[in-house]
């Protein structure tokens, strides 16, 4: 069995593929599917389905921090996505914190911890193989 990289190690390009999300103080789930941003090649590209939204996000992965900017309407800033990819998890969950904005005349959204964990189980991240 080939040992997975450290989380510290991961980069976008081991991140892409399809995650199942959830937002347990939100009481939402659904799905985000990764992919290579495509202006910056380093970053990522996100797009969220959960609840009955559907979003974008971008962000990026350093040192085993993972972060996202999501947009419900492609221009301006809906949430922030903060975690970390949990050690020993071969870049399969990510557990972090949402924190959605607020909007003038509109009652402040409620912030939630969040848990991503991979869809695929064809290939294990950080090893050199791409799904």
């Amino acid at each position: 069995m080939t040992p997975c990289l450290a989380a510290s190690s991961l980069r976008a390009p081991d991140l892409y593929g399809t995650w199942r999300v959830e937002l347990p103080q939100a009481g939402l789930a659904g799905t985000l599917v990764l992919s290579q941003h495509p202006e910056f090649r380093e970053s990522l590209r996100g797009h969220f389905s959960y609840g009955d939204i559907t979003s974008i996000a971008s962000g990026d992965v350093e040192e085993g921090e993972f972060n996202l900017d999501e947009s419900r309407d492609g221009k301006s800033l809906f949430a922030f996505w903060s975690g970390h990819i949990q050690p020993g998890s071969c870049g399969n969950e990510i557990h972090g914190r949402w924190e959605p904005l607020g909007r003038a005349g509109q009652p402040p959204r409620s912030s939630s911890d969040f848990i991503l964990h991979r869809q695929e189980a064809s290939a294990t991240p950080g090893t050199g193989g791409r799904w």
